[in-house]
């Protein structure tokens, strides 16, 4: 009986992930129509060299609802490309699209967070290596707090790959203040004041390699060096505001 039960559920597990898989790719596409349908509205341009591949986008991140990746996703012109992205979504649907989105998911929750985190971070390190791009937003998604999160450097580090810094400039700032609306209020915001803007320049920087010379946690804190100084050079020029620094003190996980 318990075989039988068993051999019951691995068709059912199979068909259960197949349909779950082109449910992503399917809304996936339509995220990459939403990219195609935003360069429609807006300008996006982009100022450097094209990002290689692979590597890791270290992307100021002072926009939100999602319109930072996709601004990114069109400079950069690599449309299969991913990210880290925050799963601490109380909607399940929102949940759903940001893993067809993003496929990367992080969470602040600390009964999950050593779990999950480190599996995501396996699994990021493994995509990296066989040539993919992976959009990370070292601020968090709280820029105002002027903090960087090391993740950026230990996935570049650990997968051989260059971290690059990417700057939005003339992208509307994400306010503080629209924190919990509903996601379809605070995405018709966002691109409204989107395309007021007209156009958005998306700068990369030069790429900053890993040194396999040194022990992970000091080349991970000089990597953040030098990208606190880009994010900070995007800050003043972009901004008018001081960027966020890199706390010596955290440790990469």
């Amino acid at each position: 009986m318990g075989v039988s039960t068993q051999n019951k559920r691995q068709p059912t597990s199979w068909i259960k992930k197949v349909a779950r898989d082109i449910a992503q790719e399917f809304f996936w596409s339509t995220y990459i129509l939403g990219v195609v349908f935003l360069a429609a509205l807006v300008r996006i341009r982009r100022v450097g060299q094209k990002p290689p591949r692979p590597c890791v986008l270290a992307v100021t991140h002072v926009s939100g609802y999602g319109f930072d990746p996709l601004f990114v996703v069109w400079a950069s012109r690599h449309f299969r490309s991913f990210a880290l992205y925050s799963m601490d979504r109380p909607n399940r649907f929102v949940r759903f699209l940001g893993q067809s989105f993003w496929r990367f998911g992080v969470t602040a929750d600390p009964t999950r967070k050593n779990t999950v985190n480190r599996r995501t971070l396996e699994m990021a390190v493994s995509y990296l290596r066989r040539g993919g791009v992976l959009q990370v937003y070292p601020e968090g998604e709280k820029f105002w707090e002027g903090r960087l999160y090391p993740g950026a450097a230990v996935l570049a580090r650990r997968a051989g790959v260059p971290l690059i810094a990417v700057g939005l400039e003339n992208a509307p700032r994400y306010e503080p203040g629209v924190i919990g609306v509903p996601i379809l209020r605070g995405l018709v915001h966002a691109l409204r004041r989107t395309l007021a803007r007209r156009w958005i320049a998306v700068h990369f920087g030069s790429p900053i390699y890993p040194n396999p010379a040194l022990p992970e946690k000091e080349d991970v804190d000089r990597m953040m060096n030098e990208l606190a100084q880009a994010f900070q050079k995007f800050y003043r020029d972009f901004y008018g505001l001081p960027g966020p620094i890199w706390l010596r003190k955290q440790e990469a996980e």
